[in-house]
């Protein structure tokens, strides 16, 4: 069996979307983060561009009790929705007197204010408005509510498996102990008859505090309501929301307390030593026992697909070799100490390609890094799409690939969460970061700048080859880079030329990269960093009420469509 294609690409018609992080998105009405009624009007303003479909990082929960957890890619749950993304304002019982009250509270109102005009997500700040707002919602629901919104939450909690109830146990154990301790930690410091989630003293405290467990079980069905009303809103792209799907989840999480035999506790996951990350990687993430997977035919594996297809066209699986193979250092250790272990692919090929075929959804296997040899061909085969970047489709002597030798099956994109934007690559933000941070040594940092302007100056010869810029326009680009000019319109021509590049290669999707349009020159996360860098904190400099009128994104998706499709959209 091979994964779903949507029939416009089984055809060999081709597609374009775009990339977002959605936490970032900027608007006049969210609370300092993106929302899931900012992806709706994300969705929107794709249709009017004539765009097939949205992708958003990672929706996963975060741990509830750190106000400051930011990474996407280092969930509580992979199986359940992060509750900060809820719309407060749109959420029926809104309505509610009370509700009311405490929002429109100027000092609350205040704190609103603080956390929407700052340059940078205040998830503390952010977190406590919801959390408080949250709770007035639940309490509004508790109170009476309609009957048909009663039943849709009964509805919602019978689709659900027992995992959902494991999962608002878990938080509610967890701020439970936050509480008493006075700080958050994992269920791995917990009192030992909570470590097992079947025991009678979880069982006691679930009976106990079964209205604490009942507002987690509400947050997730908010959460559900409001990314189905944007996958709805999707209905009109004609692949629909791309949503992501991370590699693991961290060890202290809800997932590992909830299945504690389906993963291993001794080590974690990381990558080998490679040229973006010389040390190696390791991402404190717990990895999924082998063995568990081939008894279990893989169970768990379709169970965390079916979780992340739901209201989904697409769907990426970050780190797709893990389907193979994954790289495991042990617990303390340093990721020199790892090693690569074998998974149960044939199961884990066959559940992939059943799940897709089930939900009607597309997958795109993210396969940057050290790739097993015929692993690529395998996805080809099951019809799973490659994950291409720009920046990593070079040739031996450093030149760029011309868009002719991208594979058909294939999404193309510029760069990725793990790399630096476009312009950023290009201006060698990156390398500055990485020297201030202390990843690299000011000799190291010297060489890998004057390799990057080689690199940039590639890429624009690249460009012109194919017809994207003229010789006026990279002699101005090259002056711009030379001088390192920090105004990101000098460089918007380069931006349009890099995606028309690739919208002119056979890959059946060209995904354009918010942060790339809006000219955004610093990543959103530097592997390998922590305080070091305020990963995962830049907000958009665009705001998203405002996409249609923007010239860089309308003029693009003008092209795009020309070139992709012979001119459907905007």
């Amino acid at each position: 069996m091979r994964a779903y294609l949507p029939p416009q690409l089984e055809r060999g018609e081709r597609a374009w979307g775009l990339g977002v992080n959605l936490y970032a998105v900027r608007s006049a009405r969210n609370w300092g983060m993106g929302d899931f009624t900012d992806l709706r009007t994300l969705v929107e303003a794709a249709v009017r561009l004539g765009a097939d479909l949205v992708g958003i990082n990672p929706l996963h929960a975060l741990h509830w009790i750190d106000l400051e957890a930011a990474s996407p890619y280092a969930p509580n749950s992979r199986f359940f929705l992060n509750p900060f993304y809820i719309d407060v304002e749109a959420v029926p019982e809104f309505a509610d007197p009370a509700v009311r009250r405490l929002v429109e509270n100027p000092t609350f109102q205040g704190a609103l204010q603080a956390a929407r005009t700052s340059p940078s997500v205040r998830y503390p700040l952010v977190r406590t408005c919801k959390r408080r707002a949250l709770e007035a919602l639940n309490a509004a629901f508790q109170r009476g509510t309609s009957v048909e919104r009663q039943h849709a939450y009964e509805r919602f909690l019978t689709r659900e498996s027992s995992r959902l109830q494991w999962f608002a146990r878990h938080e509610a154990l967890s701020e439970s102990f936050a509480r008493e301790e006075g700080r958050a930690r994992g269920w791995l410091s917990w009192p030992e008859e909570f470590r097992n989630p079947e025991s009678g003293a979880v069982e006691r405290f679930a009976l106990e505090a079964h209205r604490r467990v009942s507002f987690f079980l509400y947050l997730q069905f908010v959460a559900d309501e409001q990314l189905a009303a944007a996958a709805h809103a999707a209905r009109d792209l004609s692949i629909g929301l791309y949503r992501d799907l991370a590699v693991g989840v961290d060890l202290n999480s809800a997932d590992v307390w909830s299945e504690q035999r389906r993963y291993v506790f001794d080590y974690t996951v990381g990558a080998p030593p490679d040229p973006i990350g010389p040390l190696g990687q390791n991402w404190n993430l717990a990895p999924l026992d082998p063995g568990s997977l081939e008894r279990e035919g893989g169970a768990i594996f379709a169970a965390l697909l079916r979780s992340n297809m739901a209201h989904a066209g697409a769907l990426r699986i970050d780190h797709v070799m893990s389907m193979q193979r994954l790289f495991w250092i042990p617990r303390g250790g340093r990721p020199t100490d790892g090693a690569y272990v074998a998974y149960p692919f044939e199961t884990m090929r066959s559940v992939a390609a059943a799940e897709s075929v089930r939900a009607r959804c597309t997958i795109v296997g993210e396969d940057l890094g050290t790739v097993p040899d015929g692993f690529r061909e395998c996805m080809e085969a099951d019809g799973i799409l490659s994950y291409r970047p720009l920046l990593f489709e070079r040739d031996w002597d450093g030149s760029f690939c011309s868009p002719e030798r991208y594979p058909s099956n294939a999404l193309a994109t510029a760069t990725t969460h793990d790399l630096p934007t476009l312009l950023g690559w290009a201006l060698g933000r990156d390398i500055d970061v990485r020297l201030r941070a202390g990843l690299m040594e000011k000799d190291a940092a010297q060489a890998a700048a004057a390799a990057r302007r080689i690199d940039a100056s590639h890429l624009l010869e690249a460009l012109r080859a194919a017809g994207e810029l003229d010789a006026e326009s990279v002699t101005r680009l090259q002056d711009a880079l030379d001088e390192r000019r920090s105004d990101a319109g000098a460089y918007a021509s380069l931006v349009a030329a890099a995606y028309c590049f690739l919208a002119r290669s056979p890959a059946r999707i060209v995904q354009v990269q918010f942060d790339d349009v809006s000219g955004e020159l610093d990543q959103v996360n530097v592997p390998g960093t922590l305080t070091e860098y305020p990963n995962w904190r830049r907000r958009s400099g665009l705001a998203v009420d405002a996409l249609t009128q923007d010239e860089r994104l309308t003029g693009l998706a003008a092209r795009l469509n020309q070139i992709v499709r012979g001119g459907r959209g905007a």
